[in-house]
């Protein structure tokens, strides 16, 4: 019996080492499966990224070719019904239209650029032409002055040189209103109503269902 008592420190001793080696052997499998969980966790998220990278390339791939599209049906009008400014006017935010802008257009040389001068232009200060361009799906203005009723509509036309314009309106599938492609003209000569609407429904087909939203 004196034995075993003098054995008791040992025995302890060693009873602990056993003890201390089973929880430092299970912590040791708890964080190897911890480390496990986390790099399936991190393969995971780097997947998904890798995926929303993917998408956002090819949206932008999509969107970059769309705008190469975009602008060489501009440039088929600019050519075709020998014009001086193409551009598409945009409202948006699309669902809650409050503002016009211009991302598209082409011009001929020395032609004043209308993109710069129709940048978030509030519809409410042209709220009568917003409204017609909304409504009618093709205009053939000859004479601005007398044909277009919104002051200061005509006031930004006469003010950079238009003295015709034809007006196409763009629809997305639901049948609203999403644009509308301006082919505007700074001398009197001026193509027959039934070339320009045959040139400009062409293009409008081409350019309506995959105009990307102004943002």
């Amino acid at each position: 019996m004196e034995s075993l008592i003098n054995s008791l420190p040992d025995i302890i001793q060693a009873l602990g080492v056993i003890i201390l080696g089973y929880f430092t052997y299970n912590q040791y499998r708890k964080n190897k499966k911890t480390d496990l969980e986390l790099e399936k966790v991190k393969a995971e998220n780097d997947l998904k990224i890798a995926e929303l990278r993917e998408e956002q390339d090819r949206k932008s791939r999509r969107r970059n070719d769309n705008s190469m599209i975009i602008q060489g049906e501009l440039w088929d009008i600019l050519s075709e019904l020998n014009a001086d400014r193409v551009y598409i006017v945009q409202p948006h935010p699309l669902g809650n239209e409050d503002s016009l802008s211009v991302y598209y257009e082409v011009k001929r040389k020395g032609v004043e650029p209308m993109k710069p001068h129709i940048q978030q232009l509030p519809i409410s200060q042209v709220s009568k032409f917003a409204s017609e361009l909304a409504k009618h799906l093709f205009r053939y203005i000859t004479n601005i002055d007398e044909q277009v009723q919104d002051k200061y509509a005509k006031s930004i036309m006469s003010a950079y040189g238009s003295t015709g314009v034809i007006v196409k309106r763009l629809s997305n599938n639901e049948h609203d209103w999403v644009g509308s492609i301006f082919c505007e003209f700074t001398h009197d000569s001026m193509p027959s109503e039934e070339d320009a609407h045959e040139v400009m429904h062409r293009a409008a087909t081409n350019i309506q269902y995959i105009l990307p939203e102004y943002k």
